[in-house]
């Protein structure tokens, strides 16, 4: 074991399991490995009844760090039982040895720290890289204030993590150690500032604003809980983990209404959110609207979920229809990939004209070819792609009226087996009129081009007429 590990099983040992042999041996283990270790030299005092061996041990630990406050402390008390003496008159004080020295230790000024620690000049978040001595000083603080929390001295483990919070101010574990100790010592303002620096710096931590949000219901404050709910929603950069943790921070305290506003107003912001869109999604389901949760279900699998997200949403979709949004209406391209699905089964048509021969197939069936994708093109569209952009806009296409809206008495819509959900559609649509002759013309060129593809075949059929054939 390394010497902090040694320490803190020493120091458990004299704490928690009242062994002082083995605490003292471990101690001396440890303070042969990192004699600068003053915490250590104090505890080690402490299994000691001897008033000179422990006067010896406190010196000690104040030659490894002479700012020891403890350590000054418990020197003075100890000087003060060898050599009692009546406090002066003008400056009356209570003697150090009216109590022992764990219990002076809450006199350290912790619910106000120090100004140039409280209040530092550097701002760096987790998305600011740190200097390597930046760095190894946050290790050494992080290291100490451990030490110091194993050794119940909270006040001054809640003086290092703030200092560690002068360095990266959203240092995760930093902050929720001091955070979490201030709050639960009854500083409740002191908590508040170091999680609100914070936020003010900017930091993306999803549990630091979900701390806040704690902070702000534990005391009613519904002011402050809404402002940290407009800053999550108006992060530049989408979080979509921190707004998944708030809207499920909301619904385990039974606050499914801000919960549905929360993810509402956070994919308006942001709408290419999947994890998000599921959830608001579960929520609709729960309460009975499907076509609804089945249109934030195909919209978070349009986003390019990956991975679990992904396979989450493929499940929840098996159990809904497909909802047709102005996305699948006004694309050109869905309509083209139809129009080669035909062209393809006339390209099948020329190699079976051709004696199951490509390179047969010859300039005249790929003009055939050619002509059924144009004409495939026109006959879908006129049957199944009239909102076209920008096609149905030049051809003169109007926007259909909206449905009329459902009244409350309606209930939730209801899906209807084997056709797909709409969404409410923006883009302009094909007139009847030009519908139908889009489609004529569409059957005309595949007429010709079946013609083309299949002339081989067609040449013999009129000149091998079957007897039984009038013509």
């Amino acid at each position: 074991m390394d010497a902090q590990e040694l320490y803190r099983q020493g120091v458990i040992a004299i704490r928690e399991q009242n062994d002082l042999v083995r605490g003292r041996d471990l101690l001396v283990q440890a303070l042969k490995l990192d004699p600068h270790n003053d915490m250590a030299w104090l505890w080690l005092a402490r299994t000691t009844s001897d008033p000179a061996r422990r006067l010896e041990l406190v010196e000690r630990a104040l030659r490894a760090n002479p700012a020891s406050e403890a350590a000054q402390k418990w020197r003075a008390q100890l000087l003060a039982e060898q050599h009692p003496a009546p406090p002066p008159v003008t400056t009356p004080e209570p003697a150090p040895s009216s109590a022992p020295a764990p219990t002076q230790v809450p006199e350290v000024p912790v619910a106000q720290p120090a100004p140039s620690v409280i209040r530092p000049l550097q701002r760096k978040t987790v998305d600011e890289p740190v200097t390597p001595a930046e760095k190894e000083r946050i290790a050494h603080l992080m290291d100490r204030a451990e030490i110091y929390r194993e050794a119940g001295e909270i006040e001054d483990a809640i003086a290092l993590w703030v200092e560690v919070l002068a360095i990266r101010v959203d240092h995760e574990q930093a902050l929720r150690n001091a955070a979490g100790h201030l709050w639960k010592l009854q500083y409740w303002q002191d908590a508040k500032e170091l999680v609100q620096r914070a936020i003010d710096a900017g930091t993306r931590v999803p549990t630091i604003y979900l701390t806040a949000i704690d902070m702000a219901e534990r005391q009613n404050d519904g002011i402050w809980a809404r402002e940290l709910r407009e800053r999550v929603v108006a992060l530049p950069v989408a979080d979509e983990q921190l707004v998944v943790k708030v809207a499920d921070y909301y619904l385990a305290h039974y606050q499914s209404p801000t919960a549905y506003d929360f993810l509402e107003r956070a994919l308006k912001a942001h709408p290419n959110m999947p994890t998000a869109l599921i959830k608001l999604g579960d929520l609709q389901q729960e309460s009975g609207d499907r076509v609804e949760a089945s249109r934030l279900y195909e919209r978070a699998a349009r986003t390019g979920a990956r991975g679990k997200t992904r396979k989450e949403v493929e499940k929840k979709l098996r159990g809904y229809v497909p909802v047709l949004t102005d996305r699948e209406r006004g694309s050109v391209w869905l309509a083209v990939r139809e129009a080669v699905g035909i062209a393809g089964l006339y390209v099948l048509l020329g190699w079976q004209d051709a004696r199951l021969d490509l390179l047969a197939l010859g300039p005249r069936r790929w003009i055939g070819v050619l002509i059924s994708l144009l004409g495939g093109y026109l006959l879908v569209t006129a049957t199944s792609s009239p909102q076209q952009r920008p096609l149905a806009g030049w051809l003169g296409g109007v926007v259909p009226p909206p449905p009329p809206p459902r009244g409350p008495a309606d209930g939730p819509a209801v899906p209807v087996p084997g056709r797909a959900l709409e969404e409410p559609t923006a883009l302009p649509m094909l007139s009847p009129g030009v519908r139908y002759g889009l489609g004529v013309a569409g059957m005309v060129l595949l007429g010709i081009a079946l013609a083309l593809v299949l002339f081989h075949t067609l040449d013999w059929v009129s000149g091998n007429r079957p007897p039984y054939l009038p013509w």
